[in-house]
């Protein structure tokens, strides 16, 4: 099943999400409107808008609540894209150019900040503490794990607790929090509906960061429509090295942790690869996402066999099976 077929259940209420994001960032300042404009030429899949929507339809029906916090998620994920470009340095992002490569670095930063600043005016809409609180939270998880990851991402002893812990929060939190939103904002929010989606977005979101650090490896930058390699070629530790040093001899450990530490070249990055093969790294992630697949999958058997259903299930494989 395509994008467009999984999302129509939620098209028309997608289109209220678009209109909404536009509207919380309109400013009278013409540089604001300039890169507001970029990025929405550039606005991605809105994998996130679309989960919150099609899991509010999922048992009891969307509210206009729900549009809000789609948008409220949204704004969330584009403020986080546009500061961690400046961080990572990317030129590319969602198959254009980012706005730190048109404008300047102090520039992004400052917009980032002022969409930042239109997810804290689109909380006062919700007005409910409890969805207040699960954005909040989510902030700073999201934050936590960056900062776990510059300090833990080229520890070449990383074990998997932290590599879970990491990206529990950097990724899972934002799609466990947009789960969470979509039951709470649907019209019968009962408590073990809420519970179990929460979960279907924490296991869908360390399935999605998998498969993200494993198209690393093996992804196609054309496709993908930002650089690969870039966590090599930035010595960042992810699943698939983690399980190769921890399963490899002591002189195949010793050559690739001096490589790493002296830092990759481009004349690196195939050898490396060709280690996380051979040791058995790409495989082991590989089954690591599909059993998070599966448990998130496993939390939406207690749903009716209705279309959010259906699309959602096959929004799962989507994220998880990607190629970009």
């Amino acid at each position: 099943m395509t994008l467009e077929e999984i999302r129509k259940p939620v098209l028309d209420d997608l289109e209220k999400v678009e209109n909404e994001f536009l509207n919380l960032l309109h400013s009278d300042v013409s540089l604001i409107e300039d890169v507001i404009k970029h990025i929405s030429n550039f606005k991605g899949k809105r994998l996130r808008p679309i989960l919150l929507l099609l899991c509010s339809g999922l048992q009891g029906g969307i509210t206009e609540y729900s549009i809000k916090a789609a948008t409220i998620v949204e704004l969330l994920h584009t403020a986080t894209l546009i500061h961690d470009d400046v961080v990572d340095k990317s030129e590319m992002r969602r198959g254009g150019p980012s706005v730190n490569s048109i404008w300047t670095n102090k520039i992004s930063i400052l917009i980032g900040d002022y969409i930042f600043a239109s997810v804290l005016w689109g909380l006062t809409g919700l007005k409910n503490l409890e969805m207040i609180n699960v954005l909040s939270k989510v902030a700073k998880r999201m934050s936590q794990g960056e900062l776990l990851q510059l300090e833990q991402g080229q520890n070449y002893e990383m074990d998997e607790e932290v590599y879970f812990k990491l990206i529990s929060d950097k990724t899972a939190s934002l799609l466990d929090a947009t789960c969470h939103l979509g039951a709470l904002t649907s019209v019968d929010p009962a408590a073990a509906h809420v519970k179990n989606l929460k979960k279907f977005g924490e296991y869908l979101g360390i399935a999605f960061q998998i498969k993200d650090d494993l198209l690393d490896f093996t992804g196609n930058a054309l496709i993908l429509g930002k650089p690969t390699s870039k966590d090599l070629i930035e010595n960042t530790i992810t699943l698939p090295l983690i399980y190769g040093l921890k399963n490899s001899d002591n002189s195949k450990h010793r050559k690739i942790s001096d490589i790493l530490q002296n830092g990759i070249t481009h004349d690196d990055v195939e050898y490396v690869r060709n280690f996380a093969i051979e040791s058995g790294g790409l495989e082991y992630a590989t089954k690591k996402a599909e059993y998070y697949t599966n448990k998130a999958l496993a939390c939406l058997d207690m749903y009716q066999n209705t279309d959010y259903k259906r699309s959602l299930i096959e929004l799962t494989y989507f994220i998880t099976s990607r190629e970009k």
